[in-house]
């Protein structure tokens, strides 16, 4: 019971996360505030504006999986995926902005997070005894029930 609700408390927590950068969808002023950049022309805030709506998307399904465990694994994955590729890439690539590398190093965290959200909400879910398909018996009387 305590390790599925502390893996929702941790989903819910990186789903807001996921809604701060969100906000960047609203105005290019917004995705400068967010990423620390200078956007010098449309097509890049177009771009960015789309990443931001995606980040939108991402944490109101890490929100649901928090809430409705149907949606849990999908939303771990949609979550983990994204931050996954960012640090990879920026580790890759690099980056000379300090905003970005701050980015980096939340998205090491809220990675972390989640891990520790399927960890605990692995431990918490309850598997109930599968039965075997065919049950043999071993004193050749058949079949056992």
């Amino acid at each position: 019971m305590f390790g599925t609700r502390l893996g929702s408390v941790l989903m819910a927590g990186v789903g807001f996360a996921h809604l701060v950068p969100a906000t960047a969808m609203m105005s290019r002023d917004r995705v400068e505030d967010v990423y620390g950049i200078t956007v010098n022309d449309s097509d890049t805030e177009l771009l960015l504006r789309h990443r931001a709506t995606f980040f939108g998307l991402i944490g109101v399904g890490l929100i649901v999986g928090a809430v409705d465990p149907r949606y849990r694994i999908a939303a771990l994955a949609s979550g983990a995926l994204p931050l996954g590729s960012f640090v990879v890439l920026a580790n890759t690539i690099g980056t000379s902005n300090d905003a970005l590398t701050r980015v980096a190093r939340v998205d090491v965290g809220l990675l972390g997070a989640l891990a520790t959200a399927a960890l605990a909400s692995s431990r918490g879910v309850h598997h109930p005894r599968r039965r075997p398909l065919l049950r043999l018996s071993l004193t050749g009387r058949g079949p056992s029930s």
